[in-house]
């Protein structure tokens, strides 16, 4: 199991043992408890490690396939949509002035 899946387990597994606690009004003992849990969470990762290893396997392709905000807004990424936009705004402004809105309606219009 990965060093970052493990912490994030054993946290789990804390609170959950806190909680425990908690609801049983200090009846039950804290320590034992977490050493059964983490004792199961061995034995359920012995279990499911050719599942967790595709799961793993999975997260490596995701992280490999994605790119950075920075390079997905280039300007080259950009620039067709804000092409795009500027011709719509522009042609609505048109628009409204030739059916006799008024410019600051049309202006408006095109911004929106």
């Amino acid at each position: 199991m990965r060093d970052s899946h493990r912490t994030e387990v054993e946290r789990l597994l804390s609170r959950a043992v806190e909680e425990e606690v908690r609801r049983s009004g200090g009846r039950t003992d804290g320590g034992v408890l977490l050493s059964r849990a983490r004792g199961a969470l061995d034995e359920m990762a012995a279990t499911a490690a050719e599942e967790y290893g595709a799961y793993v396997r999975a997260l490596d392709e995701s992280d490999a396939g994605s790119r950075p905000l920075s390079e997905r807004l280039s300007r080259g990424q950009l620039g067709t949509p804000a092409l795009a936009a500027t011709v719509a705004a522009a042609a609505a402004f048109g628009a409204d002035l030739t059916y006799g809105t008024s410019a600051g309606t049309a202006l408006g219009a095109g911004v929106t």
